[in-house]
């Protein structure tokens, strides 16, 4: 693996701030780390990241990853594997992918210290609601809608 500089083409699947090309082979993390990928990686974390926080099937996967070549599912968990510890190395565990016993696989965003998720529409409502508010309550104090009574600690 190296640490790549450049453009994120616009082909690439979103996730939050997250951006993965699988034609590139990029992963980008949302403070702006660039990572490049073997192409069945890439493939994988594109695909995945396509239905993120969802189940995605393993014959899904072996489907839009191996296309015409026959393997077997020793590859896919292979795969799976491997950049897992990719992800655990470059990106702290903020981006998984989990197991769904049976089933097949999830990639997840991990929530931020805050316990907000990453997913911009969701921090950028938040954040706009809080500026809301205060703007309100600056103008209703400015224009005198608003008392503020000080209280004294000696009476």
């Amino acid at each position: 693996m190296k640490m790549i500089k450049s453009q994120i083409d616009e082909s690439v699947a979103r996730v939050g701030k997250w951006h993965f090309s699988a034609e590139y082979g990029i992963i980008a993390s949302p403070k702006g780390k660039k990572l490049l990928l073997e192409p069945r990686l890439s493939r994988l974390i594109y695909f995945l990241s396509l239905n993120a926080n969802t189940h995605v099937s393993r014959n899904y996967l072996f489907e839009h990853i191996w296309l015409d070549t026959i393997v077997n599912e020793e590859s896919l968990t292979r795969a799976v594997a491997d950049l897992r510890k990719i992800l655990a190395l470059h990106f702290k565990e903020t981006i998984t992918i989990e197991t769904l016993r049976k089933r097949g696989y999830k990639l997840s965003l991990k929530e931020d210290k805050f316990g907000w998720s990453v997913h911009p529409r969701i921090s950028n409502a938040i954040l706009g609601a809080i500026l809301f508010v205060i703007l309100i309550w600056f103008l209703a104090d400015l224009f005198g809608l608003v008392q503020t009574k000080i209280v004294n600690a000696n009476s």
